[in-house]
């Protein structure tokens, strides 16, 4: 791996010319480099493209499309077919890193033998620092997601785990990553560093269960439920053969017999 990896951001926009700038300009300001920027735009009404446009006149890393897409995470997959980078990151268009060092202080070497980094988010609003260090338990279990503003992702995660799922038009993002953790070929490390600064009012970062995903989750954790206690049972019927094994009679005259073989070995062997 290159020890200053190419960073592609993919920004998905439609009707974004309240908050482009300030979310290109987190991108530009920052004292890591090597960057591409890709905005994928869906038609946008506005002045979004225009503004983008602007960027790209003074900035030669930014690509720009514009056309009609299948929602947010349709604009991520086509993010990843053009994207050259090394690793990926998928911002929204109201976004901003948390301050200019943010990708100078992830993409250090000890980190990018990862395939996975992620770190944290602050809400724009509330303040609150979201969600820690993930597992497979606080994903499935708990329900508790990690937002795509936290998380990099190399080249070679797509090629194993595939693209965005576009059944779920709220959480593909948090199928994507459960998929990821569900890999063992995937490297993946936590830091503890604050991302990006995300706008928790969209519907990303509602509860909505419009697409279906946390019914499905629900329904794995109960059929999951019922392989545990399957397993309990399992473990019930292991003790009592065990104790049925160890008061047999074979059993204890072997025991009996082994006792005195015992306390030879010990004194020939201190």
């Amino acid at each position: 791996m290159n020890h200053n990896p190419l960073i592609s951001i993919v920004i998905p926009t439609y009707n974004s010319a309240k908050t482009i700038t300030q979310t290109l300009e987190s991108i530009l300001f920052q004292t890591y480099v090597n960057i591409e920027v890709i905005v994928v735009d869906s038609l946008s009404s506005d002045a979004t493209c225009e503004l983008v446009n602007e960027f790209k006149l003074t900035h030669s890393n930014i690509i720009l499309i514009s056309e009609k897409d299948k929602g947010v995470y349709d604009a991520m997959n086509k993010g990843i077919k053009l994207a050259k980078g090394d690793f990926l990151y998928f911002m929204g268009s109201d976004d901003v890193f948390y301050n200019k060092n943010t990708l100078a202080n992830i993409f250090v070497v000890d980190n990018i033998k990862y395939d996975v980094i992620y770190g944290n988010v602050e809400f724009k609003f509330s303040k609150k620092i979201y969600s820690g260090e993930s597992s497979l338990v606080k994903l499935i279990n708990q329900q508790i997601s990690i937002c795509h503003q936290a998380i990099f992702y190399s080249k070679k995660t797509f090629k194993l785990v595939g693209n965005y799922n576009l059944k779920y038009f709220i959480h593909a993002d948090y199928d994507f990553n459960i998929r990821c953790f569900q890999n063992r070929e995937l490297k993946i490390k936590y830091i503890e560093i604050i991302v990006a600064i995300f706008n928790e009012t969209g519907l990303s970062g509602t509860k909505s269960n419009a697409d279906g995903f946390h019914t499905e989750l629900t329904i794995f954790n109960e059929a999951h439920k019922y392989n545990i206690i399957e397993l309990y049972a399992e473990n019930q019927k292991l003790k009592k053969t065990l104790k049925r094994v160890t008061s047999s009679k074979p059993y204890r005259l072997g025991t009996f017999i082994l006792k005195p073989l015992k306390k030879i070995k010990k004194i020939l062997f201190k």
